[in-house]
């Protein structure tokens, strides 16, 4: 039986040995590009990060004739609902049992509606900034084609309303063509794994071309195998040549620059829930409800004579906080959820206790079941 020493499968960079390349840029190193084109008009501000562009003004004015559907009410359930749903409910639970269930008393329903208010505002946004792709001989579309649109004359459609989507656009007549600035026009970076010496020290025997091992009650010295007793090895990530490809420009030397824009359409939501029982709000908003109310357009009004007066409260509040200066609105829609809740009082075994059926899928809220553990143990 032999052993040897832990191995490094992770070779190492080799001080000693000589660098091949050290006129080059290092791999890792962080070399910004110097931005010194002509100013585009209409883009003087554009800079490497995203600079957010304000859309112009729009007067908005709704139509005359513009007014709110009705108002529709939610279901009530019965008994055998209520404890038909808290049976189901117990037998999607591990290790609950169902003989509370099937013997306690119901004593009485208490139904009531949960309002879930929701307002959706779709909203466009542009932002620029300055880009770039390895040029290689491609068509370079500059100022010597016309002046650049502006960024919000650029036409773009979204593919659906209230879905969040990303679009980048190319602006027209921006591109300009520049040496590398990573590799100064060269292709080739030094390599960052053997800091271009083209060759590093071996991981397993850290440069020594020997190890020692016990074998048969005693150590050792055996020639290593991984690198053939030299203690260095060709370095894996460039062949030996001490230098890559240039990440940035992949060779090509040289860059084609231009402005990018970035078109961002975002449902903004705003949500505002209406619970006055026990029952926490999550759920509600996670439960099926009926449509209680639906309303869509480029500006929906605030509600105003809803029954209750909370909702009409929220709905004038989210509209004051849907506003967007800094982007185009192009529709709203806001909706009430009416989502019934039915609770439940019951006595088992002496005790009064209550469990909530909730949702048009009739879900159950049972924390205070008794029957929670296994063999149908009940929980003291």
């Amino acid at each position: 039986m032999s052993s040897v020493g832990h191995e490094s499968s992770e070779d190492e960079v080799d001080e000693s040995e000589p660098v091949v390349c050290e006129d080059l840029v290092a791999e890792g190193s962080d070399v910004k590009p110097t931005l010194d084109f002509a100013t585009v008009p209409g883009y003087n501000n554009v800079r490497l990060d995203q600079s957010l562009l304000p859309p112009p003004p729009v007067n908005y004015i709704p139509p005359k004739d513009q007014r709110q559907p009705d108002f529709m009410s939610a279901p009530v359930i019965s008994e055998d609902t209520a404890r038909q749903a808290l049976l189901e409910h117990v037998a999607k639970q591990c290790c609950w049992g169902k003989g509370a269930a099937e013997k306690m008393t119901i004593k009485e329903l208490q139904s009531s509606t949960s309002y879930h208010y929701i307002l959706e505002t779709y909203t466009e946004e542009r932002s620029t900034k300055w880009d770039h792709d390895p040029y290689r001989g491609q068509p370079v579309d500059g100022p010597q084609n016309g002046p650049a649109p502006g960024p919000w004359d650029i036409p773009a459609t979204f593919r659906e309303v209230f879905k969040n989507e990303t679009q980048n656009i190319e602006v027209p007549h921006t591109a300009y063509v520049k040496d590398c600035h990573k590799c100064n026009a060269r292709g080739q970076v030094t390599c960052g794994r053997c800091k271009g010496r083209g060759r590093t020290k071996c991981g397993s025997c850290h440069g020594r071309g020997r190890k020692r091992r016990y074998r048969k009650g005693k150590h050792e010295t055996v020639r290593c195998s991984r690198c053939s007793g030299m203690g260095k090895r060709r370095c894996m990530r460039c062949g030996g040549d001490g230098r890559v490809q240039c990440p940035v420009c992949k060779g090509a030397c040289r860059l084609r620059w231009f402005i990018k824009l970035i078109i961002q359409w975002v449902n903004n939501i705003g949500e505002h829930i209406v619970e006055k029982t026990d029952l926490p709000d999550q759920l509600i908003s996670q439960a099926a409800g009926s449509l209680g109310f639906q309303d869509t357009q480029p500006r929906v009004l605030p509600i105003a004579r809803f029954p209750v007066a909370e909702i009409n409260e929220a709905s004038h509040r989210l509209l004051n906080g849907h506003q967007f200066p800094q982007r185009r609105i192009h529709m709203q829609r806001h909706v009430i959820r009416m989502v019934p809740v039915t609770q439940c009082y019951c006595q088992h075994s002496g005790k009064d206790l209550s469990y909530f059926v909730y949702g048009l899928e009739s879900k159950v809220h049972a924390p205070e079941y008794p029957d929670q553990c296994c063999w149908g143990c009940t929980i003291l």
